[in-house]
């Protein structure tokens, strides 16, 4: 490749590196549709979908109509069908949909693209890099590999947030199970237990519960839709309880009490797992260290020895 053809590359990749950093850090429009979904924590469907994008198209420009555009195509393509097929719910654990997804993964796979392009273009004008294709191959590896970082860091930020929703379900079981334990009515027991909880996660349970009445929805199916979206089924069976106590009118404290002792045993068996595996991962990096060190150490102390027996 002539410098020229390397400048006609670099044109094109800086052009789609703007429009990758423009598409990455445009915000979500407000609309009717996310209300919907804050409110009933599911999609608006196709009416509230369209009157959210005309209310977005008031304020939004060509050039960011246009971006939505092309990154709603991508997301309904191939692309788009793998984001959701490979992530599935997760997306709606951290609040992401497969436009957000691969828009990440463009923005960090053509940022990565241009910084390689415009370094191999600037050090072979230079003279400190030879032309070759192999530069370009590089790139595109390299852009790869963001590309893939991005769907790692998505896949690890789900993994978190599910594991902290766990967490919260097992403190809100608990803190009802103690509250039960106090003569407290259900209800009574459910208050206390949302007044005490303090997380982010918490803070969703706690939200979701608060806005259920004003959605004439029963405390029960509020718990039971949050176990069953955020994949909780502890929290499920809890709101199974909770239902036999409304409509029934039957004691479930030992039922509560033994669900908490169950999620107890679960969350400190999942801590023994994670602690095994925090030691297995430093078995690596001590048995170096220490190889390192006796190398070190014995090493003037052979090279005596050789410098004795050979002098």
């Amino acid at each position: 490749m002539n410098p020229l053809q390397v400048g006609a590359a670099a044109g094109v990749l800086v052009a789609g590196g703007v429009w990758c950093v423009a598409r990455a850090f445009q915000r979500a429009p407000r609309s009717v549709a996310a209300a919907h979904h804050r409110m009933f924590g599911s999609a608006a469907g196709p009416v509230g979908a369209e009157l959210g994008a005309a209310a977005a198209g008031v304020r939004r420009s060509p050039v960011a109509g246009l971006t939505e555009h092309l990154a709603g195509t991508l997301a309904a393509g191939p692309a788009g069908r793998w984001a959701v097929r490979y992530f599935g719910a997760g997306l709606q654990v951290v609040g992401l949909s497969a436009v957000d997804v691969v828009s990440r993964v463009l923005a960090a796979a053509g940022l990565m693209l241009f910084a390689m392009v415009s370094a191999v273009a600037a050090l072979t004008a230079m003279g400190m890099l030879p032309l070759s294709p192999a530069w370009l191959v590089l790139a595109v590896v390299a852009a790869g590999l963001a590309g893939w970082t991005a769907v790692h860091d998505v896949a690890t930020k789900i993994e978190r947030r599910r594991r902290e929703l766990r967490h919260a379900a097992n403190d809100f079981v608990q803190l009802v199970a103690v509250g039960l334990t106090t003569d407290q009515s259900v209800e009574e027991a459910i208050r206390f237990a949302l007044a005490v909880g303090a997380s982010d996660a918490f803070d969703s349970l706690r939200q979701e519960l608060h806005t259920a009445p004003q959605r004439g929805v029963p405390v029960w199916e509020a718990l039971h839709e949050f176990g069953v979206r955020y994949d909780v089924r502890e929290l499920a069976e809890f709101a199974a309880s909770i239902e036999r106590q409304g409509t029934q009118g039957v004691s479930i404290s030992d039922t509560v009490a033994s669900l908490a002792a169950a999620m107890r045993a679960k969350a400190l068996d999942q801590l023994e797992r994670e602690a095994d595996k925090a030691n297995a991962n430093l078995s690596g990096p001590t048995i170096g260290f220490v190889v390192t060190t006796i190398v070190f150490l014995a090493y003037p102390l052979a090279q005596r020895i050789s410098e004795a027996f050979g002098g």
